[in-house]
């Protein structure tokens, strides 16, 4: 399976992106665009992501991953983006892939905080993708910013092998704050507070645009969800597994949840 390196995006907004094209000799199906999260969670889940791509690429699909301006091997300050930036990027990783064949469907993956700038692209995109797979996206912005803080002490306790109180009392470490740099990352003020207000997702937006919406998150947080939409066009599914991308443990999983392949399959065409 052929691999590019394809860089891409508006003046300003440079962007590095790896496109994987389908198996030779395999039938050309429906595209595909993974959209990541940030931070450390966008590290963690590298390996699964190159997986997910290498699957649909043996099912006939050319697949584009790529980072946001001003994160992993793209150009740009961290602490200068935000979720309305990377919603541009996206769209314009969209426009790369079309480019590809501007016949064919392209559908979207997103995981995390990625599932969320998907969401947002895919309401204003100029060509709307066939289908986007949301996976675990945040639904509660200020429970998000409060999950990152609570995972960077606990990080850094494991790491230094001290509890988190010792190492604030020993003048060790800081309590973390955002804006701020938290588990390595800088979130910057725009970015933030676009999180702290951020309290629902928009699926309505892009359904009414005739996006087919497929969107798994935990059992408990079904419920703001259903009836959302019509069944027509949300597919609504239980987290069977969760990994806590924030974690260390998560480090270098490559395995590809079951019902994560089964949702991204069920779209090809």
């Amino acid at each position: 399976m052929e691999l590019s390196i394809r860089n891409f995006g508006a003046p300003g907004r440079a962007m590095v992106g790896v496109m994987q094209h389908a198996r030779a000799g395999a039938a050309r199906r429906s595209a595909f665009l993974l959209c990541r999260p940030y931070g450390q969670e966008a590290i963690r889940t590298s390996p699964m992501y190159r997986a997910i791509s290498d699957r649909l690429a043996r099912e006939g699909c050319d697949v584009l991953r790529f980072d946001y301006h001003g994160s992993g091997d793209s150009a740009g300050d961290e602490s200068a983006q935000s979720l309305s930036l990377w919603v541009e990027d996206t769209m314009a990783a969209h426009e790369l892939l079309l480019a590809e064949d501007p016949q064919r469907a392209v559908h979207w993956f997103g995981l995390g905080l990625g599932a969320n700038i998907a969401l947002r692209a895919a309401a204003r995109a100029r060509r709307v993708p066939r289908h986007l797979v949301l996976w675990d996206p945040v639904l509660d912005g200020p429970r998000y910013m409060q999950a990152l803080c609570d995972s960077h002490r606990t990080e850094l306790s494991r790491e230094l092998g001290l509890e988190w109180h010792q190492l604030v009392r020993r003048g060790r470490e800081r309590e973390p704050a955002l804006p701020g740099t938290v588990l390595g990352f800088p979130f910057g003020e725009k970015l933030c507070e676009e999180l702290r207000h951020l309290r629902e997702l928009p699926l309505a937006a892009a359904a009414r645009r005739g996006v087919r919406l497929s969107c798994a998150v935990p059992e408990d947080d079904r419920p703001r969800l259903e009836g959302a939409l019509d069944a027509s066009r949300l597919t609504l599914h239980s987290l069977e597994t969760r990994t806590n991308w924030m974690s260390t443990e998560a480090m270098g999983t490559a395995i590809v949840p079951q019902e994560v392949m089964r949702s991204l399959l069920s779209t090809l065409e």
